[in-house]
């Protein structure tokens, strides 16, 4: 960095998740400025500059950079940010980020399905493409299917369709959480969930893992995550290739490639690709387990610098990350926890004495738990009860899970 120069940058985002962004960008020396139109969020705080205005108006967004001439843009942890960016980017050349096509491929789940099929990458079929005005599209299902808005997260409006009959309630339910008002109708595939996430420099992966992924209180939310994977090492050897395979075809740009996928077997199936940073502090899987910063690693792309891989580290830690959410709506007052032999950290989120939604819509804090894989995995926190004035956490023996 020039000394005589003290870099300008915009954080698209101020919630919680976006803090560990912050924290890397401070590191740097940069001068932050965040966006968030809600003024109690964290960031906001901490920041040296705060604009209170939603950032998912790219027009809004563009009209603040030009004014205030950022040196570098940082989108945070949701899909509105990275694409407002992306936009952005385009109009003024900030680093770091794909061009348009690239961007609306990679966020967009009907467009997406098609990129896979064309360069060979296992991924659900589409059935089907649902609008306002095409409100039943098929005559009949092949088997089961699922109903996933274009364009939302944290599994917002996903349904299971069973029957044809099924789609005309389900649709009003997708489309609801659709900016686009569009949904896609896929095919639905069973196996275990997982990630892979990946920093890309120079057009190749020079660093990747994986996390096993749970959906425990609400059925397309990731509440529950483990490091290091228990995957088959050929089925990682396939994922990983796949991964390389969509990194040049898209000729992707330095950064972070972050994946879902299901696996079943010797088979995989690519549910979404994303090049922002997963929320829900899932960076803390490596921080805990490899003391890999990977925000930093994540901001680096953009402003300007290469990700670079962790250190080597003899015995990693072993890492669990559970979203404490609830399925209906409770009156919050607090956690209470049995003790495990395993480090913990907790991070609060919700004040005691507020209500807390059904997820995906809230969630009271977020545990993580980590040790020696051996004393580990015989013991985490898995199970959550929901009590009248207390959230209850017990310890269940992993070995024991299907």
């Amino acid at each position: 960095m020039n000394s005589t120069h003290r870099i300008k940058v915009l954080l698209i985002g101020s919630s919680f998740s976006a803090m560990p962004m912050l924290v890397a960008l401070k590191r740097q020396k940069a001068h932050v400025t965040v966006i968030g139109q809600y003024q109690t969020d964290p960031c906001h705080a901490y920041a040296d500059a705060s604009i209170f205005e939603d950032y998912s108006d790219w027009e809004t967004l563009l009209r603040i950079c030009r004014s205030e001439e950022f040196d570098y843009i940082v989108p945070s942890c949701n899909d509105y940010s990275y694409l407002a960016a992306a936009k952005v980017a385009a109009e003024l050349g900030f680093a770091g980020l794909d061009d348009l096509e690239t961007t609306h491929i990679l966020h967009t789940k009907d467009h997406f399905r098609r990129f896979c099929a064309d360069i060979g990458i296992p991924a659900p079929k589409i059935f089907g493409i649902l609008d306002e005005n095409t409100p039943t599209p098929l005559d009949k299902l092949e088997g089961p299917a699922i109903l996933k808005p274009v364009d939302s997260f944290s599994g917002r409006g996903i349904q299971i369709l069973r029957d044809i009959a099924e789609l005309p309630v389900a649709s009003e339910k997708a489309l609801a959480q659709s900016r686009r008002r569009s949904a896609v109708i896929e095919e639905y595939v069973e196996g275990s969930l997982h990630s892979h996430t990946a920093f890309v420099v120079s057009g190749r992966i020079i660093w990747h893992d994986f996390v096993d992924e749970f959906c425990e209180v609400y059925p397309y939310q990731v509440d529950r995550s483990i490091y290091p994977s228990r995957l088959d090492r050929s089925l990682r050897v396939d994922v990983q290739s796949a991964m390389e395979t969509l990194v040049a075809a898209m000729n992707l740009k330095n950064g972070l490639l972050h994946t879902q996928f299901m696996a079943s077997g010797s088979s995989f199936w690519i549910i979404e690709c994303m090049r922002r940073c997963p929320g829900d502090l899932y960076g803390h899987h490596f921080k805990l387990a490899l003391n890999y910063d990977y925000e930093a690693n994540y901001v680096a792309g953009f402003i300007g610098r290469a990700a670079e891989a962790p250190g080597y580290t003899s015995k990693p830690k072993a890492v669990q990350r559970k979203v404490i959410s609830v399925a209906n709506t409770e009156a919050f007052f607090g956690i209470s926890m049995e003790q495990t032999t395993c480090q913990s950290l907790y991070i609060p989120l919700k004040d005691s004495g507020l209500t807390l939604e059904p997820a995906p819509f809230d969630k009271a804090g977020i545990l993580f738990s980590y040790g020696e894989r051996e004393e580990f995995f015989e013991n985490v926190v898995s199970d959550i009860e929901a009590y009248p004035d207390i959230i209850r956490l017990s310890v269940k023996n992993r070995s024991k899970q299907g």
